[in-house]
C-alpha cells in the first residue's frame, strides 16, 4: 500500500482543501498519472502519483479541508486487474445512474478557498444554500457571516488562512521592527503627459513600480533584509506588489524587477495580478521580495502608514494623483501631484537616507524623459 500525502505547498499554510480526485476508487493508476488537485489560499496543484496500482480509497472527498501530512488516498502497489473482479453493490452502478450520481456531486459542490471553507464549517453553513456575491457570483466571507447570523446575534471565530497568516505577519513586523514613516508629493505633471504621448499604454501603478526601481539601484541599502539580526543587501530588486482579492491581501513578486522595461514590467504586473484574482498564482511567485509598493490610490487614499512585510527593511505606499493650484512666473496654473509613503525600519535605515531614496524615486517621477527611458 502506499498513501497519498499532502505535501507542504507554501510555507505559509498548514491546510488544504481537496477541490477534484481525477481518478475514481478501483481506477488503475499508473505513476506520474494526476490523481487529484488541491487549493491553498493561493494557489491550486496538482499531485501525481509516485507509483502504479489502484487507488484503493479515498480518505479526503472533494471539498474537505486536509492538513499538511494527512493521508488524501490509497494506493494498492502493484495494480491489479479489475476487469473481471467481482463488482460490488457499491460499484454496480448502471451508467444512467453513475452520471446521475456525478452530476449530483457536481451541483453539491461550492469551490471556495480553503479558509472560507473552514469558516462555513465552524459557523455551521451549508455553502449550498448561499447566493454569492462576489465577482463571478463567487461567496465572500461577508455572504457566510451573513447566513450564519440568521438566528444568532453573535459569531465568534478562530482566524484561519490567509486571514491569520496576514494577522501574524503584521504583528510581527510591528514587534520586531521600529517603523517610521516619511511622506512627500511627486509632481507627476510631465509623467502625466509623458505617459500620455508613449508608444504602448502602461498603467500608472507601473511607472511608479518603474520608478521604484531606478530609486533602488541608486540607493541598495533600501533593498534587502533584516533577520535575525542580519541585514542583508541584495544585488537584484525582487519586487512585491501588494494585490487585493476577496479573502486578504497578496503580494506577488516581480523577480529581476531591474531587468524590465516599462512595457514588459507592466505586463509582468498585471498578469501577476490577473493570477492572484483566479487563484492561479503559486507559492514561488508570492515569496523572495526585497522591497514592496503597496497603492491606494484607487481608494482615495493619500497619505498612509505602510506596515513592512517582513524581513524587508521598505515599504512604499502610493496615493490618489490629485490635481493642485500653483504659482509659476506670476501665473496660477493647474498641476499634478502623487503623494507617497515611504515606511522603513529605523533600527536599519536613519531618516535622513530614507529621505534621500524619497527624494531620488520623486525624481525620477518629475523628470521622467531625461532620466527613465
Amino acid at each position: 500500500m502506499a498513501d497519498i500525502i499532502l505535501p507542504r505547498m507554501d510555507e505559509d499554510y498548514d491546510e488544504s482543501s481537496v477541490i477534484f480526485w481525477h481518478k475514481q476508487e478501483g481506477d488503475s493508476i499508473q505513476k506520474g498519472d494526476i490523481l487529484v488537485e488541491v487549493q491553498t489560499e493561493k494557489a491550486v496543484q496538482e499531485l501525481e502519483a509516485e507509483t502504479d496500482g489502484v487507488l484503493e480509497k479515498i480518505v479526503v472527498v472533494r471539498g474537505e479541508v486536509a492538513a499538511i501530512g494527512d493521508v488524501l488516498g490509497v494506493i494498492s502497489e502493484g495494480g491489479t486487474d479489475t476487469s473481471n473482479a467481482e463488482v460490488t453493490s457499491e460499484t454496480s452502478e448502471t451508467p444512467v445512474a453513475a452520471t446521475a450520481e456525478a452530476e449530483r456531486r457536481e451541483r453539491s459542490f461550492v469551490r471556495v478557498a480553503p479558509r472560507l471553507r473552514r469558516l462555513a464549517k465552524d459557523l455551521n453553513v451549508d455553502l449550498t444554500k448561499i447566493q454569492g456575491t462576489g465577482n463571478g457570483d463567487k461567496i465572500t466571507e461577508k455572504d457566510i457571516r451573513t447566513a450564519a447570523e440568521v438566528g444568532s446575534s453573535t459569531v465568534g471565530e478562530k482566524l484561519t488562512g490567509i486571514r491569520r497568516t496576514i494577522a501574524s505577519r503584521m504583528k510581527e513586523s510591528l514587534q520586531n521592527s521600529a517603523q517610521l514613516t516619511e511622506t512627500a508629493y511627486a509632481d507627476v505633471t510631465k509623467l502625466a503627459d509623458f505617459r500620455d504621448n508613449y508608444e504602448k499604454k502602461i498603467s500608472w501603478n507601473s511607472w511608479i513600480l518603474y520608478a521604484t526601481v531606478k530609486a533602488l539601484q541608486e540607493h541598495p541599502y533600501m533593498n534587502g533584509t533584516f533577520e535575525g539580526n542580519m541585514w542583508k543587501t541584495s544585488k537584484k530588486i525582487h519586487l512585491g506588489v501588494a494585490a487585493d482579492a476577496e479573502d486578504g491581501l497578496y503580494v506577488p513578486v516581480v523577480k529581476n524587477a531591474d531587468n524590465y522595461k516599462p512595457v514588459d514590467l507592466d505586463h509582468e504586473v498585471k498578469a501577476l495580478v490577473q493570477a492572484v484574482h483566479t487563484k492561479k498564482i503559486d507559492s514561488q511567485q508570492l515569496s523572495g521580495s526585497t522591497f514592496t509598493v503597496t497603492n491606494l490610490g484607487g481608494y482615495g487614499i493619500h497619505f498612509f502608514t505602510p506596515i513592512i512585510n517582513p524581513p524587508e527593511v521598505g515599504i512604499l505606499g502610493v496615493g490618489k494623483i490629485e490635481t493642485y493650484l500653483a504659482l509659476e512666473d506670476g501665473s496660477v496654473i493647474e498641476r499634478m501631484r502623487l503623494p507617497l509613503s515611504l515606511t522603513f525600519d529605523h533600527q536599519i535605515i536613519d531618516g535622513a537616507p530614507a529621505a534621500r531614496f524619497l527624494q531620488t524615486l520623486i525624481t525620477y517621477l518629475e523628470e521622467m524623459p531625461k532620466k527613465m527611458v
